[in-house]
């Protein structure tokens, strides 16, 4: 794990200073996502709008394999991107909840059905051959069938929000309590929803 954020900018920095991000520690972090620590409390911020909303769209609909989403704070602020047509993209946080690492000598099941989604490059089908795919095994795996019919959904919303699956087995974790397997990191894309504030009336 390395303390060097992989984020940086004028709007990362602000965010630093403000709560919940203030006084927090750097936990883990991926490619477009970091996680920090706070007394205890995990936040997840991210460019990723897709697999943001998603998570948290999920969540509320009572999906138990995706990451609880304790608290969504929702577009917290834009993006420090430079690149071409990243004007409306945002930086995206939650609280979430601590989960635990597998891989393919703890659940060797798994990752024998995730791996055989990949073909001969190490590439995913396009969304909608992966969605069908995963309902498919779903049926031949029932006690999998919790996380792949989530990756099939996962793939159904990629494909109409122009996101991409990252279907790979480090992304996918299990509940300490329960034992359910859960999908923390599931697609990138900027694809954004700003909710109206309710007016006072």
């Amino acid at each position: 794990m390395t303390n060097t954020a992989i984020f940086e900018g004028a709007h990362f920095q602000a965010l630093l200073t403000k709560e919940p991000l203030k006084g927090s520690a750097i936990f883990c972090q991926g490619s477009n996502s970091m996680l920090f620590d706070r007394g205890g409390r995990l936040y997840r911020l991210t460019l990723e709008g897709c697999g943001h909303n998603f998570l948290t769209q999920q969540w509320v609909q009572g999906n138990r394999n995706v990451v609880e989403v304790i608290h969504d704070y929702g577009a917290v602020g834009p993006s420090d991107s430079s690149l071409p047509g990243s004007e409306k993209e945002f930086y995206w946080l939650a609280e979430v909840e601590r989960l635990v690492s597998v891989d393919e000598h703890s659940e060797p099941v798994l990752a024998r059905v995730i791996f055989g989604l990949f073909d001969d490059n190490d590439e995913l089908p396009d969304n909608a051959v992966l969605s069908k795919r995963c309902r498919s095994l779903a049926n031949e795996q029932p006690a999998l069938a919790g996380i792949l019919r989530t990756l099939a959904e996962a793939a159904d919303f990629a494909e109409s929000h122009e996101g991409n699956v990252d279907a790979k087995l480090d992304n996918i974790m299990r509940r300490p309590v329960t034992g359910e397997l859960v999908w923390a990191d599931p697609m990138g894309g900027c694809f954004y929803e700003l909710y109206p504030k309710k007016q006072k009336t």
